[in-house]
């Protein structure tokens, strides 16, 4: 299964690669060339997800992640 998430979600490829091949790509706007070559889609609520984004793709799941309190760097 190949997985598409968004580049600014932390962590992602590290959580979800055991699930298959994960890639980062830009999630405003979505390249839809990586569209057609993936099955899934994991996107922020700020990735406008519709009709004619998925039409034409093998996109057959999305998942869609509200911002959480995640500590992206620790300086100190």
């Amino acid at each position: 299964m190949k997985i598409l998430v968004d580049e600014n979600m932390p962590y992602a490829r590290e959580l979800f690669s055991r699930l298959g091949e994960v890639k980062a790509v830009p999630g405003r706007p979505i390249p839809v060339e990586e569209l057609n070559h993936a099955d899934a889609l994991m996107v922020r609520s700020v990735t406008k997800v519709n009709e004619s984004l998925l039409s034409g793709t093998p996109i057959n799941f999305v998942v869609l992640l509200r911002q959480a309190p995640i500590m992206w760097m620790r300086h100190g």
